[in-house]
Order: structure tokens, then C-alpha cells, then sequence
């Protein structure tokens, strides 16, 4: 199936294609299994529905429709729905402020919001608090808590009666408005704006058209060989690009089913009830399932530990062979099969009997937890992109590398900028442009138009895979002029099993210094092995703790020059969140935000004889 018209056409024919196969299902940790599933029949029939109540509604073509939402079947309904309208689409994270709420609100001039509980209702009530402009909430909430608006411009009605409500209408005909406007569309109108993660400024609204949401879905779909014989969930936020593009649009370009899961605390148990053969996350999915195999090895007996690390001898030459291309000896594969069985069923009870693809994005994930994971059997393929691009790079399953972001993509072109800046050529797979910001729109290019700046410093080996080396914008300048890039610094710590986060700081300073964040179950297992008492508060002072994360910062002080070398660093009592503001929603680090929270414990560093 190619895709090089709109999205609704291909929706359209994904449904001539699989029809009655099961597309869509929520997971249910009450039942443990899938409590709710539609077709792709059943799937196109709902987005119908939904099309026809918003034209009914008043709903103009390229209108925005705003989506702030968990992971339910309510999402893509929405989304498909919207575009089969004709209109835009945006997702908010369900972690947004009311006052984040507003400011997304008005910068996309959104015409309707869809909310899907009365929490997210009652954000919407003051976000909307004073708007002007017409809205119209759209709340899956029970009909007794809908009320009208103080803001005359706003009105709210119930998602159950706004969908029979486009039922109804397609039977008056509006199938026939519906379908006159999916005709209209072309493949350069926008589709959806996407919302960068703010992570380094202020979020802006990347505009991307049909051309470049199914171009991105092919590439993911071609570079990985998905097929309709895939499973996965969905658990990332659907208004992130991953979750978005590379989930939801995908899917539906091969065909892919997708099991919906709503609350992150039940991943592991759906990877099991469901069992999918793709598991895409962040790092930080990987990095759990990566302590929790450390702290299963320290619990077994002496004989399945040898049993056990020697799995892990076997699994490391394995995937050596296997990153070189080269056939691994039957002999091998046996005898790493037949230790790897103390392991197995460790990572079965997170992703479940049948994976056969892992992929992380979002951030990089440390070399050593790839390593690990890839000797016991999970070869997790980094890939990198930006909302600007969503398919810059990505490792294949024939062709990966643990300290690479991967291969180009099909579709992409890269080049090393004199300054060492990664550049990508502009192709369709590259957005249209920042939602009414023409000049930060110009900005992001080169001054020919041609090469889409990424902010991000590089390199590309001899045999074309791409690693990113630090960000521009992010580069420390010490007090005596010296330039450190803090990414490979924080990466190289983290590669430490008692370290989850490392912060670099020292920028107009004399030297760099760093906040570490541990790995607080693998340090609550470190802590009772040695039989030391204390909370997390007396922890971080001990002088013990203190010596085996000095270790890590030693290792790597020794493989850098002197002014890269982190000379003193600050244990945390607590890990990095999103909800304190120190995480992005896809567990990016903001280095501004978490600089400004511990600004003393920073200062106090610097008072310490280095």
C-alpha cells in the first residue's frame, strides 16, 4: 500500500484492506485483558461519526481541533474524525496546566477541544475562563456534570451525545459533506500541529502536512519491515511525535492492531496479557526493565547466577557478531539459549512472550543498559528525530550500533555543517513550517531554504551511522573560554548501574560539576546488601554511596580532557520528574529548570575545595 495522498484516503483504504481485523483495544487491569476493541471497519465507521457531528457543529475546513486526552480509543476516533473533516488536529499532553491549556488554546486558535474525563473538563473551564473566540468542549463526562460556560463564546456538550449526534446527521446526508471534504484535501494541506516539548524555549507548534505524516509512516514502516501480523501498544503520550506518527499513523499504514493503555503503571502487565511484537518506548521504559534484571540476578542462588552471567558472556560476543553482520554459529545461538532461560522469564514479565522489535526515542539510553539488554535477548534500536523531521535516523534490525542514533532514514539526507552541526535536507518528510511564526519558520532553515538546522552537533562514521554529540544552544563555556558539550558527559555517567540522571553545570564557572540522581531501587538493593540504615535524605550524604558514585565519575574523567572531567558532584534525594518540571513529558532533561531548583546546592559545590 503507498502512501502519497492524504490521510483519510489512506484510512479509507487501510479499511478496503483489513476491514473486520481487530485495530484498536483497551487494555483493562481489572480483567487483565482487552475490554473494549474496534475494527478498522468499526474504527472508520466512529471517525464518520465524529466528522459529521463537527461539520454539524459548524466545524470549517482548517479549523483546529484540539485533543487533551489519555490513551483511549477516544483519541483516534477524534483524530481520524477531524481529519476526515477536513480540519487540523492538535494534541495536548494530559499533564498540561490550565494556564499551559489556555496558552496552546489560543496559539492554535483551536474551534473545539475534546476532553475525556472531568478533571481534564475542569481544566478546560479555565483555560476557556474570558476566551472570546468560539469554542466548543467536547467532554466524555456523564450529562450531569455539563454546564453552561461563564465565557458566552464557550459551550460544552457530552462526547456520547456529540458522536449520535453525527450519526444522525449521516443519515440526514452529511456523509456526502464528509466525503466533499476529504475530495478537497489535498497532500500539502496541514493535517496537525505538534507541539515541541519545550525542553529548550517555548513550545511552538510545528505545522505538518498530509505528505509529511504518511511520508514519515512509510519510512518508519519500510526501515522497521512492520506488517498487519504486528502487534503493539500504545502508551506514549498521542500527542507527542512519536506516539502521533510513528504509533498511530503507522499503524494504520500496515495495517498494525494496537492495544490502548491508559494508566503507565499497567505497561508491563499489558505487555504480558497482550503479548506485542513491537515495544516502542523512551528510555526510561528500558531503564526499569534494566534494574529490575540487575536486582533479580542479586536475589538468586549461586548456580542460576553462573547460569546467568554466563547468558550474558555469550549474549555480548552474540551481539558483536550480529553488529558486524556477520552470521552468528548455530553453536552459539544453543548454547546462549540454554543459559539465557534463567533470564527469559525476567523480561517476559514486562514485554511479554512474543516481542520481536524494541525501538527508543526521545532521548539517548545509556550504552551500558543497551548492552545489557541486548545480551539477554532485547536488542533495543535508538532512533533520533525532531518534530521539524520526525525520521531523521534510526538503526536497523540487521544494522545497529549501541552509541549511534542509527542510519539515515529512507527519505533523508544529512550533513555535517563546518560548525558540526547536524543538518537534514528538506524533503517531505520535513514540516511545513511554526504556526504563525514565519520569521522562527525562516530561522530554522539555512539561509538557502534547503537544509533544516536541528540544533544538534554530530558525526557520521564511515559506514553512515549518525551520533549526536551534544546541542549548540546546550554548549558550556567555563571562565576561561574552554567549550564542553554536556550530553556525551551525562550519557557516559549514566552508563553507571547506581546512576539515572546526571545534570552537567558550568557554564562562567571554573570548572564542571554535577548533580547525580540514582538509580533509587538498584541503590535501595546496594544499601541492604551492605546493611546501612538511613532514609534517602542520610543516604545521599553517606560516605559509601558517595565512594561508588565517585567510582563512575573517575571512569569517566579518565577518558576526557581536563576541563570535560566532572571535578565534584551532588547525590539527590530524590529522581528527576516531570510533575517537579526537571523532566519533559517524553523524560528529556530541562537543564534550566533543574539549574534553578537546586541553584544553592549548585553554588555550594563551587565553595568545596575541587
Amino acid at each position: 500500500m503507498r502512501l502519497d495522498g492524504t490521510v483519510p484516503v489512506l484510512f479509507r483504504d487501510r479499511v478496503a484492506a483489513s476491514g473486520d481485523a481487530r485495530a484498536l483495544g483497551e487494555y483493562d487491569p481489572a480483567t487483565g485483558g482487552v475490554a473494549r476493541g474496534l475494527s478498522w471497519r468499526e474504527w472508520r465507521e466512529g471517525a464518520l461519526d465524529v466528522a459529521a457531528a463537527l461539520v454539524a457543529a459548524g466545524g470549517t475546513p482548517g479549523a483546529t481541533v484540539a485533543i487533551l486526552a489519555g490513551n483511549t480509543i477516544l483519541w483516534p476516533l477524534a483524530e481520524l474524525g477531524a481529519l476526515e473533516a477536513g480540519m487540523v488536529t492538535v494534541g495536548i499532553y494530559p499533564t498540561a496546566s490550565a494556564s499551559q491549556l489556555r496558552e496552546l488554546l489560543l496559539d492554535a486558535e483551536a474551534a473545539v477541544l475534546v476532553v475525556d474525563t472531568p478533571a481534564q473538563l475542569d481544566k478546560a473551564r479555565q483555560a476557556a475562563e474570558g476566551l472570546a473566540s468560539p469554542l466548543l468542549v467536547v467532554a466524555d463526562v456523564a450529562p450531569a456534570l455539563l454546564r453552561d460556560p461563564a465565557a458566552p463564546a464557550v459551550r460544552e456538550t457530552g462526547w456520547a451525545a456529540f458522536v449520535a449526534d453525527g450519526r444522525e446527521a449521516r443519515g440526514a446526508g452529511a456523509d456526502g459533506d464528509v466525503a466533499r471534504r476529504m475530495a478537497a484535501l489535498r497532500p500539502d494541506d496541514i493535517a496537525m500541529l505538534i507541539y515541541t516539548s519545550g525542553s529548550t524555549g517555548v513550545a511552538k507548534g510545528a505545522r505538518l502536512s498530509h505528505r509529511t505524516v504518511l511520508a514519515s509512516a512509510q519510512s518508519v514502516r519500510d526501515t522497521l519491515g512492520l506488517t498487519s501480523g504486528d502487534s503493539a501498544l500504545s502508551f506514549l503520550p498521542f500527542c507527542h511525535s512519536a506516539e502521533r506518527i510513528f504509533g498511530l499513523h503507522t499503524r494504520i499504514a500496515c495495517g498494525m492492531p494496537a492495544t490502548l493503555v491508559g494508566d503507565p503503571a499497567h505497561i508491563w502487565d499489558a505487555g504480558v496479557a497482550v503479548a506485542p511484537s513491537l515495544f516502542g518506548g523512551v528510555p526510561r521504559h528500558f531503564e526499569k526493565v534494566y534494574e529490575r534484571l540487575l536486582a533479580a540476578r542479586g536475589e538468586v542462588t549461586a548456580a542460576v547466577a553462573a547460569r546467568w552471567d554466563a547468558a550474558l558472556a555469550l549474549g555480548r560476543e552474540r551481539a558483536r557478531l550480529r553488529q558486524r553482520g556477520e552470521a552468528v554459529p548455530a553453536s552459539l545461538e544453543g548454547r546462549w539459549r540454554a543459559e539465557r532461560a534463567v533470564i527469559a522469564p525476567v523480561l517476559e514479565r514486562h514485554f511479554g512472550p512474543a516481542l520481536r522489535l524494541a525501538t527508543s526515542g526521545g532521548a539517548a539510553l545509556p550504552a551500558e543498559v543497551a548492552e545489557y539488554l541486548d545480551a539477554c535477548g532485547v536488542t533495543v534500536l535508538g532512533a533520533y528525530g525532531q518534530t521539524e523531521h520526525l525520521c531523521v535516523a534510526f538503526n536497523r534490525p540487521e544494522r545497529y550500533r549501541h552509541d549511534a542514533v542509527g542510519l539515515p532514514m529512507p527519505g533523508t539526507t544529512l550533513r555535517i555543517a563546518p560548525d558540526g552541526e547536524v543538518q537534514v535536507r528538506r524533503s517531505a518528510l520535513t514540516f511545513s513550517g511554526y504556526h504563525r511564526r514565519d520569521a522562527e519558520t525562516a530561522a530554522a532553515f539555512t539561509d538557502d531554504g534547503a537544509w533544516l538546522h536541528t540544533g544538534d552537533l554530530g558525526t557520521l562514521d564511515a559506514e553512515g551511522f549518525l551520533r549526536i554529540t551534544g546541542r549548540s544552544k546546550e554548549m558550556i563555556v567555563l571562565s576561561n573560554g574552554k567549550k564542553v558539550a554536556p550530553l556525551p558527559l551525562e550519557a557516559r555517567l549514566c552508563e553507571g548501574a547506581l546512576i539515572e540522571h546526571a545534570v552537567v553545570h558550568g557554564e562562567g564557572r571554573p570548572y564542571l560539576v554535577a548533580l547525580i540522581a540514582p538509580r533509587w531501587p538498584l541503590v535501595t538493593q546496594w544499601q541492604r546488601a551492605r546493611g546501612i540504615a538511613g532514609d534517602a535524605a542520610s543516604l545521599v550524604r553517606h560516605p559509601a554511596l558517595r565512594e561508588a558514585i565517585g567510582r563512575e565519575v573517575a571512569r569517566v574523567n579518565a577518558d576526557v580532557s581536563r576541563p570535560e572531567q566532572v571535578r565534584t558532584f551532588a547525590i539527590l534525594p530524590h529522581p528527576l520528574t516531570v510533575e517537579a518540571g526537571e523532566l519533559t513529558a517524553t523524560f528529556k532533561v530541562r537543564r534550566a529548570a533543574v539549574a534553578s531548583r537546586h541553584a544553592a546546592l549548585i553554588d555550594a559545590l563551587y565553595e568545596e575545595s575541587p
